[in-house]
């Protein structure tokens, strides 16, 4: 059972359903196990992208041509899987296993946590709009702040409407008073969220967000920004020629 193959167009005629408790795939028309269809290790993608989609499962055994079982039910939205259409992939297996490429994840525009903290370098009272941040912090550089990001205070959210060489201002002043060596937490709107592993043959997309150097298995992660733009981080899972795409395409708009 190899961690990736180089299709990601493995033959998926007909549809499927699943059952949670049992991790059961039960097939209607198709082929599992078969030369040219879906085998151990492929990624079953339940759904279709740009309509309902699921999210992912890696099949573990094969039973028959219609009943197979994923390992997992965690790279899923946990939504009822009935007689839909599916995709499956030789992409990398772990993938499934990675919390952050679960459908669960995937979010509707929302305002959520940054993956960062930053250390107050000084003192801000009460009732004030300066805030001192650590301009040099080796987790969160203060230049990854933007204007429209919020800090946390008081419980409430306190938008940053200017930054400044290691301080940030904002539209309400704060209500909880801050000292050298706080911990300071910041939010950001984030107009939805979506994480996938794509199979690209070749560097091309030249010019739009979604540039590659070489073709490969792509770990493809969107979102937009608290200014409406559209935000793409590129991982590299395996670089490699050769693979056959068709299933899910990478995107390729800017």
């Amino acid at each position: 059972m190899a961690l990736w193959g180089n299709n990601d167009n493995v033959s998926s005629i007909g549809t499927i359903s699943l059952n949670y408790g049992t991790r059961v795939v039960t097939g209607t028309g198709t082929s599992f196990g078969t030369s040219g269809h879906p085998q151990e290790g492929d990624v079953i993608r339940f759904g279709t992208r740009g309509g309902t989609y699921f999210g992912d499962g890696v099949i573990v055994s094969i039973a028959s041509t219609i009943s197979c079982t994923i390992g997992s039910t965690m790279g899923l939205d946990g939504s009822a899987i009935s007689g839909v259409q599916y995709t499956v992939s030789e992409c990398p297996s772990y993938t499934v296993s990675d919390e952050s490429y679960s459908q669960t994840k995937a979010a509707d525009p929302s305002i959520v946590t940054l993956g960062f903290t930053k250390a107050a370098t000084g003192v801000a009272a009460a009732n004030t709009t300066i805030v001192p941040v650590d301009a040099t912090s080796s987790s969160t550089p203060a230049e990854d702040l933007v204007v429209g990001d919020a800090l946390v205070n008081g419980g409430s959210n306190k938008f940053i409407t200017a930054i400044g060489s290691g301080t940030i201002t904002i539209g309400s002043t704060i209500t909880s008073g801050i000292s050298t060596g706080d911990t300071l937490t910041f939010k950001r709107f984030m107009d939805g969220y979506d994480k996938l592993a794509y199979g690209t043959a070749t560097a091309d997309h030249t010019g739009t967000a979604y540039d590659l150097t070489h073709g490969g298995w792509v770990g493809v992660t969107t979102y937009k920004d608290c200014h409406g733009n559209l935000r793409v981080k590129k991982e590299t899972l395996v670089a490699m020629s050769g693979i056959t795409t068709g299933g899910i395409v990478y995107p390729t708009n800017v």
